[in-house]
Parts: C-alpha cells; structure tokens; sequence
C-alpha cells in the first residue's frame, strides 16, 4: 500500500484507482496541485475534497484538517458513511471538552 488519498482512502484499493489508473495523493504533494489545475490531466474530473485540501495546504483531511469531517463530506457521505462521520463530530467534541481553558 503506497498510495493515500487526502480523504484517506488508499488508492491501491479504489476501484477508480483500478479501472482508470488515477492516484490520488496528499494535499501537499506537487502531484495533487497538478491535477486540481488540469482537472485530473484534462480528464475533466475534479475531487473536491483534493481541491479544498490543495487549496488549504492540507495533506490528509482526517489527520490534518481541524474541520474534518466538514460540508464535502456530509454532503456527499463520501468516502465515508454518516455513522463513521458523526464519530469523528463526537469525538472532536469530548477532544475540546477536555482542553482546559487559560
């Protein structure tokens, strides 16, 4: 496994990744801004989650991303199911919660 979206599917198991060759890669990597410029080399498909984490210089939105799991996501429950979702809400809650306050 060598390949990790900004979303946080490993590409080497996407079956898009299967079908059409496309690698998705982090945020940051040089790669990623590439395709968010050429929608995927002028293949006319843009990931909006790749995008956003481009634009925000954010490698990996579930690790990285202090707003993750944001609208994209919610929106589009991909690539992750609402249950997984409202578990990363809950846990960001007990997370500040427990921050004391100066």
């Amino acid at each position: 496994m060598k390949h990790v979206a900004a979303c946080g599917i490993c590409c080497d198991v996407c079956g898009l990744h299967k079908a059409q060759g496309c690698v998705c890669s982090s945020g940051t990597q040089k790669i990623a801004k590439d395709k968010v410029n050429t929608k995927w080399g002028g293949k006319g498909a843009l990931c909006l989650v790749l995008e956003c984490a481009v634009k925000r210089g954010i490698a990996y939105c579930m690790q990285d991303c202090p707003d993750f799991p944001c609208t994209k996501y919610s929106e589009w429950y991909f690539p992750f199911g609402k249950d997984y979702l409202n578990m990363h809400v809950e846990r960001r809650k007990e997370r500040t919660a427990e921050k004391p306050k100066p």
